[in-house]
């Protein structure tokens, strides 16, 4: 029953009760005598009225009966009122939400102006942008990519969010709002009315988990969970489109770093779903503006490297930084703890080392390659652990050198120049082998031995982009995060994608 039903059943009870009180009191008016005084006997213009054994009697009954059927009636009925109660919160929040959405619509589009750079919806746009030297002087006129909104609580929180609408970006065209910041805004523009806008014109998140969390019930099989997935679907299918396009067009050579610099040339949701808006200094001015000054956004010791005017936002990846946080081949401690300095020379001859999670000392070559007692190369399995075999199958490969990785699904073929192409037989191990893995790079081993190891480093920086920074908490060897202001992407980009951007930074 909605909650107008039940405000409705209410009036209609308290209408009654104060129609009931109207009728008493009227009779009573109408059928009472002005008293004369104190009589002892009955004059003679008056009625007598009833007697001591109709009073308590048939009168006295009619009174009660007609009391209790009100009482009964009350009782029933104001329980039942009481039991819409929640609906009436309910309403009051959906009213509440009302107001703050509509104060919050009428400040992004007319008040603060949001509009004029973000665009309607939050899809992202362009902000006008004159961009100087150090010294204050002309250079060029631009239009700063500024970001869809649409996704921003899909990546910060909403503490984040309030941050930079309290206190801007600096370097950058956004400005600082909130009274805090020294904006105009009020804190319950900022975070009641604005929040609310920009809360109601989310899109769906990627992230399983929020798609099955979107109905009632988190169910597969809900209405509402098979309506987010179709969202998250279309989503997904317009960004594998975009890196697709821009793959085709040469405007990127990786699909790693089509996935970094998303937008670049074509304005793809102003940069939202790219890592190179804050780690690519220029970037947002776009490839035109800067080629102007004579740089190349994509240029060697460019690409990745923010800091400089403008923006900066995010720190330089660069010239091998970012290892100092997520160094390459080398696996976290046991506990959790991040692999420092103490972690060289901890072999009996002073050699350099790793250790797993049962703290074994796993020796590290002059590459940093794992290596057992009798210095044999361990195997790295996909999920990060060492593997030592009995026997390794090779990889695939023809009399030309062209390796094939091995695919049980594909029947590989090679060229044989006497018989043409001929199928490769499938490899199979002994039935009787113990301890078979397939590594990810097509091998098989069999008698293998694993040793369970910590994540890997890079591994971590997966996570740490998947997830984004936690206000406050260091990440990474020196990192740290005042405001959390690194994004989490988990909820934005495919997994896929979101390796793909690791690896290209990684190589840069």
């Amino acid at each position: 029953m909605t909650e107008a039903a039940f405000r409705s059943i209410g009036l209609v009870v308290g209408a009654l009760v104060l129609l009931t009180f109207l009728v008493l009191w009227i009779r009573n008016v109408r059928d009472s005598r002005a008293e004369l005084g104190s009589e002892i006997e009955l004059a003679p213009n008056k009625k007598p009225y009833l007697s001591d054994a109709e009073l308590e009697g048939p009168k006295l009954d009619r009174s009660l009966s007609f009391a209790l059927v009100v009482l009964g009636l009350c009782s029933l009925s104001l329980p039942f009122y009481w039991l819409a109660e929640p609906g009436r919160q309910d309403g009051a929040i959906e009213n509440w939400d009302a107001t703050h959405h509509r104060r919050g619509e009428n400040l992004y589009t007319n008040g603060a102006q949001c509009v004029n750079c973000h665009a309607a919806g939050g899809v992202g746009g362009v902000a006008s942008y004159v961009f100087q030297d150090a010294d204050g002087q002309f250079i060029a006129n631009a239009q700063w990519k500024a970001p869809a909104l649409n996704n921003v609580l899909l990546r910060y929180s909403e503490a984040e969010v309030e941050y930079i609408l309290n206190f801007g970006r600096p370097g950058s065209p956004m400005a600082a709002w909130g009274t805090p910041g020294g904006g105009p805004l009020t804190t319950q523009q900022v975070d009641s009315d604005l929040m609310t806008y920009i809360r109601d014109f989310q899109v769906q998140s990627l992230d399983p988990i929020d798609i099955q969390s979107a109905g009632d019930e988190a169910d597969p099989n809900d209405a509402e969970s098979i309506a987010a997935q179709a969202e998250a679907d279309e989503i997904e299918a317009a960004i594998r489109a975009e890196v697709e396009r821009s793959l085709a067009a040469g405007e990127f050579e990786t699909e790693g770093e089509a996935v970094f610099n998303m937008g670049l040339y074509s304005g793809y949701a102003a940069g939202a779903y790219s890592c190179a808006r804050c780690h690519t200094a220029g970037w947002s001015l776009g490839a035109d503006v800067m080629e102007q000054v004579g740089v190349d956004v994509l240029g060697e010791g460019v690409a990745g490297c923010a800091g400089g005017n403008p923006s900066g936002i995010g720190f330089s990846i660069c010239d091998g930084a970012v290892f100092n946080h997520f160094p390459d081949d080398t696996w976290l401690m046991p506990d959790g703890s991040w692999p420092g300095e103490e972690m060289r020379g901890i072999g009996p001859n002073g050699e350099a080392g790793v250790l797993a999670l049962d703290n074994t000392l796993i020796l590290l070559d002059d590459k940093g390659i794992p290596v057992d007692a009798t210095g044999e190369a361990y195997i790295i399995t996909g999920d990060g652990d060492l593997a030592d075999c009995g026997f390794v199958s090779a990889l695939w490969a023809d009399d030309n050198g062209n390796v094939y990785p091995y695919d049980p699904a594909t029947r590989l073929v090679v060229d044989d120049s006497a018989n043409g192409f001929v199928e490769v037989p499938e490899f199979t191990a002994p039935a009787d082998a113990a301890g078979v893995i397939e590594f990810a790079d097509g091998r098989i081993g069999t008698g293998c031995e694993v040793i369970e190891m910590p994540p890997r480093t890079s591994q971590a920086m997966y996570e740490f982009v998947y997830n984004g920074a936690e206000a406050g908490r260091g990440y990474g060897r020196g990192g740290q995060s005042g405001q959390g202001m690194m994004p989490g992407f988990g909820s934005t980009l495919p997994p896929d994608y979101i390796q793909a951007a690791v690896d290209y930074v990684r190589g840069l």
